[in-house]
């Protein structure tokens, strides 16, 4: 549930932290199989993500970590590596990504709707 750099990235951490996302981001949740009780906390670029049919994300990957704040990611594996998400399959590793994470009007970061990976 940590990064490289030592920062918590768990949702149970960070539920109440202000997270500071550039535009044309989102907070998802990753889910490792290692760490099957815990969603880890990541900031992606949306057009990297499936609109709710499963259609329509680019090819690549473009993730910063919100623990240290290390930016740039531009590959799916070096991300997964800098925030330890222990992949187990190959194809389509971005399926580690879960969930598109919600605000509630209490300012409660929480797991939303499933993120719509097709194929």
């Amino acid at each position: 549930g940590f990064c490289q750099a030592g920062k918590d990235l768990r949702l149970v951490s960070l539920c109440m932290e202000q997270i500071d996302i550039p535009a044309g981001f989102l907070l998802v949740g990753a889910k490792s199989p290692n760490l099957p009780e815990h969603i880890l906390v990541c900031a992606v670029d949306k057009r990297f993500l499936p609109d709710d049919h499963g259609k329509n994300a680019l090819l690549g990957f473009s993730g910063n970590c919100i623990g240290c704040g290390e930016r740039g990611f531009r590959y799916f594996t070096e991300f997964s590596n800098h925030i330890n998400l222990k992949l187990t399959t190959q194809p389509k590793k971005q399926k580690h990504l879960k969930y598109y994470l919600v605000r509630s009007s209490q300012g409660v970061l929480s797991k939303g709707p499933l993120i719509c990976w097709k194929g």
